[in-house]
């Protein structure tokens, strides 16, 4: 028997709060020793309450010790030690501070769809940077002093990429103790991560190999992704009209733009040699005049706070290129069909051409970089090296693993029934949801006005040259 501790994330992310405490409640039944930590600051600041509302907090406290307590596991408060009770403070180094930067930097980024160079850009978001930082310090401290009093021998936390639930991976790793992560799959499956995150590249991919083949299953899922009535941006984008060539044009090359906030939040191990793509496509357009070149934007950065498009903006100079941008009402899936090579950074669309059996590059880190679906340049020199020969499609075996991995791999919970639009718990419930709901909606009005502020003075700020 072994001495788990499950970090709850705050009731307010119901799926989240209801996996985690479905889990801790397994946990125990499989016959290990179970705790369960909340964050117990009375004013912090964190994903769930980024201005570090108080009545926000107090509504989370309470919420989560209600639902708790009917299920009989221990509830283990994270807070400051108090100040009648003599301890040594963990001491905290650089290598964990710099852990829980990057968790403040990445819970930003997702929660405001801002890039993390604008964070310092704009003074409120300073602040909460400063703040969100401090509250996670002081969860860590806290979560060191819990590890070590009670020998705990692993740790669980949800996805371990957010600052205020990073700090127990952190302390983990530098206690040598063990971890897992726990996140929902695409069809709303729980899914544990034994040792790793779910964005750690190498182990997901280690995962999706372990998956068997089935063609079948991966053409449904392929063609699931095409079908308007389940993709939103396939049902938004709809039209595609291909570019006018003329017959000096040898090849038609496609550049698919991630939703580059979410890759920057991933954290620093998905930190590309390619991240100036604008520049990237340019050396493409002036070394091959003879090629044409689209490049279609994530439809998803049409809602990013930070300023995307223009680094692109002197691509217009060259009449090899077409710009979809965000707002466009463009077909991606027939653009990649009309495209005789799919170049992407960090995108989806690589897996799914090398299923339709188009040469593909992938350009930076990525979850099907170590699979063998495509090219994979390490330098833009090298890259337009691979575009000036002749490419040819990969084996579309790994594709299909990946579907299987979508569709068929993840880690049921007894105390749990859930799919992509339902989580129900099974024996306890999430008490005091009165005061959660009405917290969580503040949270996201709160999360809305501070983009509108943080828009409006980036827009102010000149352009880089």
């Amino acid at each position: 028997m072994s001495t788990v501790l499950v970090h709850l994330p705050p009731p307010m992310q119901k799926r989240a709060f209801s996996m985690m405490l479905a889990r801790a409640m397994e946990l125990r039944d499989q016959g290990e020793q179970v705790a369960v930590a909340h964050c117990a600051l009375s004013a912090g600041t964190c994903s769930a309450n980024v201005l570090g509302n108080r009545a926000i907090c107090a509504a989370c406290r309470y919420s989560t010790r209600k639902s708790v307590e009917t299920t009989g596991l221990e509830l283990i408060p994270l807070a400051a030690a108090p100040p009648d009770v003599k301890t040594e403070a963990p001491v905290i180094g650089y290598n964990e501070l710099s852990q829980v930067a990057d968790g403040v930097n990445s819970g930003l980024v997702t929660m405001l769809r801002i890039l993390t160079e604008d964070l310092n850009h704009v003074p409120v978001l300073r602040k909460i940077k400063r703040r969100y930082f401090q509250s996670s310090l002081q969860l860590l401290a806290s979560m060191h002093r819990i590890l070590e009093q009670r020998s705990i021998d692993c740790v669980e936390v949800l996805n371990g990429r957010y600052a205020c639930t990073k700090i127990g991976l952190i302390a983990a790793r530098s206690q040598g103790r063990t971890f897992n992560t726990l996140d929902f799959n695409l069809s709303g499956k729980p899914m544990v991560f034994r040792g790793h995150t779910p964005h750690d590249r190498t182990a997901i991919q280690q995962r999706i190999q372990r998956n068997e083949p089935d063609h079948e299953i991966a053409r449904r899922y392929y063609d699931g992704r095409k079908d308007r009535r389940f993709n939103k941006f396939a049902a938004a984008h709809r039209r595609f009209r291909p570019p006018r060539t003329d017959d000096s044009v040898t090849r038609r090359v496609t550049f698919y733009l991630s939703s580059q906030d979410e890759c920057e939040s991933l954290g620093p191990d998905w930190k590309s040699p390619f991240r100036n793509a604008a520049t990237v496509i340019q050396s493409a357009c002036e070394r091959f005049p003879d090629y044409y070149f689209s490049v279609r934007f994530h439809p998803n950065q049409a809602t990013i706070v930070s300023d995307v498009c223009s680094p692109f903006e002197n691509l217009l100079q060259y009449s090899n290129v077409q710009l979809y941008l965000p707002t466009d009402d463009v077909d991606s899936y027939s653009l990649m069909e009309w495209s005789d090579v799919v170049v992407t950074f960090a995108s989806t669309v690589a897996i799914e051409a090398c299923w339709a059996s188009k040469a593909v590059v992938q350009l930076g880190p990525s979850f099907f970089d170590q699979l063998q679906i495509s090219y994979t340049p390490k330098t833009t020199e090298e890259f337009l090296q691979i575009l000036a020969g002749p490419l040819k499609p990969h084996s579309a075996e790994s594709a299909a693993r990946f579907a299987a991995y979508e569709t068929r791999d993840f880690d049921e919970l007894q105390y749990l029934i859930c799919d992509s639009t339902m989580t129900k718990p099974v024996g306890f419930s999430r008490r005091a949801t009165v005061f959660a709901k009405p917290a969580k909606e503040v949270n996201t009005v709160v999360l809305s006005v501070i983009q509108k502020i943080a828009a409006g003075q980036l827009k102010k700020r000149p352009k880089a040259a």
